[in-house]
This record gives structure tokens, C-alpha cells and sequence, in this order.
């Protein structure tokens, strides 16, 4: 049985920036991405990139393909996956709530297909200077809150620094700028290295990032790994991997934790012991105290 897709939901306030981002993956040469978008007009569809459209679904030269999103997206969502994606973007209307297309991601149909890999909210910098009272806007708010990640964009070098930080404490979202390397890593479960791009695409080092691999072949006691976790969770942007429990011997588990949302799912096929790959802010994310505390938790020597 291969891996379900991973998707990403792209929220934010009309005019937010929503389309721009989805083009930066577009462009990104990553992975075949399948982007279901509101509008075709706002993709950068050249024509030269047309390779072929079937029904709503536009297929490109790079391998990525977009799906209008018109009324119903389950159905959507089942002319996307027919075209093998490696992962699948979903821009939300700009005047919803999000929850309601986390709602359907949920729905048993397409659990063995697709999981929600995270819901991340493009905020308009110029727009909140302009008018602040959006912050109080019920809708704005929701969006942010339902979210993983917030990425700023149209962000002048004199605003961008404190409302990174007024967003971030308000909403206990991660904050990233729009004019910074984009780390696929955050965004995609399985997207390989330390990738990032840049605004226009371009990939290069993420050396504001650390990265920690760490296996063991020992299992780990359910408790205190959470408990771990928990710890180290305000340095982390992401944690993904195997994790064999001492209380569920034979049973490994996919363990998966983006912003501040973690979960555990039966793994898909037989995994002996514990592989971990953990993201942080370079700054913040000490690899060393985590490798130390994740290899005592395996010998047992943990408090």
C-alpha cells in the first residue's frame, strides 16, 4: 500500500497572498504537486506549460498539475489524486473558516489516500498596519488560529519584527516571512534535506534551521517520550518519523508533530525500533541535549 499524500491547506484574509505562495510551490521544481485552487487566472499558466486539461484539471510540463476548485471538494480532491500526485496544495477561500476543509481531509473515504500535513495562514503585513482593527475581524481570527504556521507577507523591514512576535504570542502560531528561504522540510512531510526556497524559487540552504536524524533500535516508554516532546516543542517546527513503544511491543507507530499539533497513527508496515527526524530553529533547537535525551529514554536511563 504506498503512503497517503501529504496536503497542505493554505488559508488567509482576501488579497493575503494566497495564490503568490501556491505558485512558489508550483515553481518549485520539489515534487509533482496537485494545487486546488478558486481561480485558474492567478496560477502562472503559461501557455508553453500546458501540457493537456481534463475536465476542471489542467496538467502542466513540469509534472504539477491545478484543479479548480468548484462546489464540491471531495470530488476535487478524487480528479487530483487519479494523477498520482506527491502532494497536494488547497487554497481555502479567503472569507472561510478553514475548519471546514480540515473537516472533509477527515472524512474515511479518503483516510487511506491523503492526510492533512499541515494548515498554514498568509497574513497581509500591509494590511494589519493599515488596519489593525482586522486583527478583531472573527473570520481573520479564525483563520490564524485554525493554522499550523502563519507566513507574513508584504512585510516592510520596519513592521515585520514586532508583528512576527505580536502574532506569535497572541496565537501560539509559528511566524515565518514571506521573504525568507521557504523550508520544504516544515511544510511537507518526507520532503528531502534541508531544501528551502527562496522568494523566487530558488532552492538553496536553510541555515537558519537544525536538523536532527536519530535512530535506535531499542523501544521507547510512551510517557516519557511525550513528556520529551512537550519539552522540546517551543524550539521544534516539526518532529516525523517511527516510534516503537514499550508498552505496544510489535505495534510501531507514525508519530508526526507540526506547529503545535501532534499525532500517532498505526504505521503502515513493519518498523523495528525508532527513527526520528526533528526540525528547529538553529537558534533555540539545542541537537545535542535532544539526541541526549532521546538515546537515555532508549537506555532507560531517563528520569
Amino acid at each position: 500500500m504506498s503512503a497517503p499524500v501529504p496536503v497542505i491547506v493554505v488559508t488567509g484574509f482576501l488579497g493575503a497572498g494566497k495564490t503568490t505562495f501556491i505558485n512558489r510551490l508550483l515553481d518549485s521544481g520539489q515534487r509533482r504537486i496537485a494545487a486546488i485552487v478558486n481561480d485558474f487566472g492567478a496560477i502562472n499558466v503559461d501557455v508553453e506549460l500546458i501540457e493537456g486539461q481534463v475536465d476542471a484539471v489542467i496538467g502542466l510540463d513540469n509534472g504539477c498539475i491545478c484543479c479548480s476548485l468548484q462546489g464540491d471538494l471531495l470530488r476535487a480532491l478524487k480528479q487530483v489524486l487519479a494523477h498520482d500526485p506527491e502532494a497536494i496544495v488547497i487554497e481555502a477561500s479567503g472569507v472561510s473558516d478553514p475548519r471546514g476543509i480540515v473537516q472533509t481531509l477527515a472524512d474515511p473515504v479518503l483516510w487511506a489516500d491523503l492526510r492533512l500535513d499541515c494548515t498554514l495562514c498568509l497574513i497581509d503585513a500591509e494590511d494589519i498596519a493599515e488596519t489593525p482593527e482586522r486583527m478583531d475581524d472573527p473570520v481573520w481570527r479564525a483563520q490564524v488560529q485554525g493554522s499550523d504556521f502563519a507566513f507574513l507577507s508584504k512585510a516592510g523591514d520596519g513592521d515585520a519584527s514586532a508583528l512576527r512576535v505580536r502574532i506569535g504570542a497572541g496565537f501560539r502560531v509559528r511566524v515565518f516571512d514571506t521573504r525568507d528561504a521557504l523550508p520544504m522540510d516544515v511544510l511537507f512531510t518526507g520532503a528531502g534535506g534541508a531544501a528551502a526556497l527562496d522568494p523566487a524559487g530558488i532552492v538553496q540552504d536553510a541555515s537558519r534551521f537544525a536538523s536532527l536524524n536519530w535512530e535506535s533500535a531499542a523501544p521507547l516508554p510512551f510517557n516519557g517520550f511525550q513528556r520529551l516532546m512537550e519539552d522540546l516543542a517551543p524550539a521544534l517546527y516539526r518532529a516525523k518519523g517511527f516510534v516503537s513503544l514499550i508498552e505496544r511491543p510489535g505495534a510501531p507507530l507514525l508519530f508526526q508533530m507540526v506547529g503545535r499539533r501532534a499525532t500517532f497513527e498505526p504505521a503502515a508496515k513493519p518498523v523495528d525500533g525508532c527513527r526520528l527526524v526533528l526540525i528547529g530553529a538553529r537558534e533555540t533547537f539545542d541537537l545535542e541535549m535532544a539526541r541526549g535525551r532521546l538515546t537515555a529514554l532508549a537506555e532507560g536511563d531517563a528520569p
